[in-house]
Order: structure tokens, then sequence, then C-alpha cells
């Protein structure tokens, strides 16, 4: 089984506050470290840099708006002409997707 981080799980575990609780415990459990769980520190620290950076040229409205959609599962139609013009959010949401693209991805292994 591998782990495959595709832009919709990156994305939505930042907005569920998932990648917040991984580092998190990656801050309580600095002594066990490796290769792997580096790369992976390195990895969920880009993510939330990079996302957070984003997130500060969001309004409030816009980030609760992201936050219903990958926490609640909402879809973003409630909030068309709502929170932001309609060509403005699927301007946002290519703009965050080009953005976690760029994010270098942890080498992929198999678990045993």
């Amino acid at each position: 089984m591998t782990n495959t981080w595709t832009n919709r799980t990156i994305i939505k575990r930042y907005f569920s506050g998932m990648i917040d609780l991984e580092c998190d415990l990656i801050e309580q459990d600095a002594e066990r470290a490796n290769k792997y769980r580096h790369e992976k520190t390195v990895f969920v620290q880009e993510i939330r840099r990079v996302l957070d950076e984003f997130c500060k040229q969001l309004t409030p409205e816009l980030k609760d708006m992201y936050v219903s959609k990958y926490k609640e599962n909402k879809p973003f139609t409630e909030f068309y002409n709502v929170v932001a013009p309609t060509g403005y959010i699927m301007a946002l949401n290519k703009e965050l997707n080009a953005l976690t693209s760029k994010i270098e991805r942890p080498k992929e292994r198999l678990y045993a």
C-alpha cells in the first residue's frame, strides 16, 4: 500500500485541520527521527507554509467557505455569488491547485 498525496488530499487535510495536528505531533515527538520521518516532516511543514500564505489573502468568509467545503463536504455551488463572485472563487481554486501542485511530495514507498 502506498501513501498517495493528491492535490485534493493535501487541500482537504489542510482545511480540515489535520496538517496542524500532524505538525503538533511532529513537534511533540521530535526525538524519534529517521530518514522517512524527516521527509514527511519537511513535506507537512511545507504544506502548512504554502497554504498559510495562500490563506493570508483570503477574507474570513472565503476561508470559512474552504473549511466548509473540505471539512463538511459542502459543494462550492452553495457559495457562488454569496461569498464572492463565481469567477473569483473559480480563480482562487485554480490558484490553490497550482500552489499545491508545486509542493514536492515525499518519495512513494511500499509498506509491508
